[in-house]
């Protein structure tokens, strides 16, 4: 692929040239390459995966172009010549991670807090943490709070437990376009 910046030739083009070169313009300079071609053979279960997400994604960033409200939030975000349809469609591509689940100050007392660190691409929407006892029995499971820091969410537990040893805690993040992501941890 080669960049061109104010090029006489290609200034303002855009097309295809004798069906072997593409001209584009993509934030005021002239993208000269290839033609892209299809394949001729159908696609792999791996490939076909990968159409089947990207197809969700560019369905849920035009949902956002259609949702003022979500279209704002996203226009915001866009930095480095993205439009808030390339950052909606980074986020449906991007799951939300969960980087910690902090439990050293929780003892297992109602009351008691731990702290869930979870990032997005965009916007980490809700954490909802479950916890099971020693032997895989759902003992509660409830919200956590985003905290002020924008990274940290804060859960506070219900219920005593008798024992913490074998305890599961199992953090679930999701983000806006419903991507989730799931870490459990044995105390």
């Amino acid at each position: 692929m080669a960049k061109a910046i104010d090029n006489v030739i290609l200034y303002g083009a855009h097309g295809t040239i004798a069906k072997q070169l593409v001209v584009r313009q993509r934030f005021g300079q002239s993208i000269l390459s290839k033609r892209p071609t299809r394949s001729k053979g159908k696609a792999t279960e791996a490939q076909q995966a990968v159409r089947d997400r990207f197809l969700s994604a560019s369905l849920y960033a035009k949902s956002v172009m259609a949702n003022p409200v979500l279209l704002d939030m996203y226009r915001a975000a866009a930095k480095n010549g993205l439009s808030a349809y390339n950052v909606a469609m980074l986020d449906a591509l991007r799951p939300p991670e969960i980087k910690d689940v902090n439990t050293a100050a929780y003892t297992g007392k109602t009351g008691e807090t731990f702290l869930i660190r979870a990032i997005d691409e965009f916007k980490v929407k809700a954490v909802t943490v479950s916890i099971y006892s020693a032997d895989n029995q759902l003992v509660e499971t409830g919200a956590a709070v985003l905290q002020v820091n924008g990274l940290d969410w804060l859960y506070t537990a219900t219920k005593d437990l008798n024992t913490l040893t074998g305890t599961k805690i199992k953090a679930e993040a999701s983000d806006l376009p419903g991507n989730t992501a799931v870490k459990e941890m044995v105390l």
